[in-house]
């Protein structure tokens, strides 16, 4: 439970580290000029890639009262996630982790969690045994794991940018606490 810890002070973290006078892009959309992409094109991760689109796009991520946020072209990820996604330079194998990552994170939020009932815990569960094949694709496309693992959880915490939606993931981390969780065994075919 000490990564659930870490993660939540992260989020707390980004809401509350909002760089101030960003004037780029206020729009729902990440319009990379040539600088940008040499930029990303110079990072050594797709960590580094990610701090640096959150330095100089933060505007574009939804901060509604909601807890799915906007999903316009129903893909399962939150269009501003999306966006974040798509500017990386990073191969399209590389990406399609990362949006399987946040399209799996998204489900969270599809059940309340807050009643603490055995339900609950039983589709916490449900759920968190269905991240086996995102783990599984992070395997196969033989990433490196420290810059992949991290560069999902700083998704994560961009996923999970506002009190309501950091307050849910707490409850559904709640009632998984002291489930055992198996993983799945890999397919060969476990990206999407």
């Amino acid at each position: 439970m000490d990564k659930v810890v870490a993660a939540l002070v992260g989020c707390v973290l980004l809401v509350g580290c909002v760089p101030e006078g960003n004037a780029r892009n206020k729009e729902d959309k990440i319009e990379l000029s040539e600088q940008d992409r040499q930029a990303l094109k110079s990072a050594s991760t797709t960590k580094e890639q990610l701090t640096y689109l959150y330095q100089n796009f933060e505007p574009v991520l939804n901060r509604d009262d909601t807890l799915k946020g906007v999903d316009a072209d129903e893909n399962g990820i939150r269009d501003d996630i999306d966006e974040f996604i798509s500017a990386l330079m990073i191969p399209e194998n590389e990406r399609g982790f990362y949006q399987q990552s946040s399209r799996h994170l998204q489900t969270v939020f599809d059940h309340d969690y807050s009643g603490g009932t055995e339900i609950d815990m039983e589709i916490a569960l449900t759920n968190a045994m269905a991240y086996g094949p995102v783990i599984n694709c992070l395997i196969q496309l033989n990433l490196e794991w420290d810059d992949a693992t991290g560069s999902r959880r700083m998704i994560d915490e961009l996923i999970l940018n506002t009190k309501l939606r950091s307050e849910h993931y707490a409850y559904y981390n709640k009632a998984l606490d002291g489930a055992g969780i198996e993983g799945t065994e890999p397919t060969g075919d476990d990206c999407e």
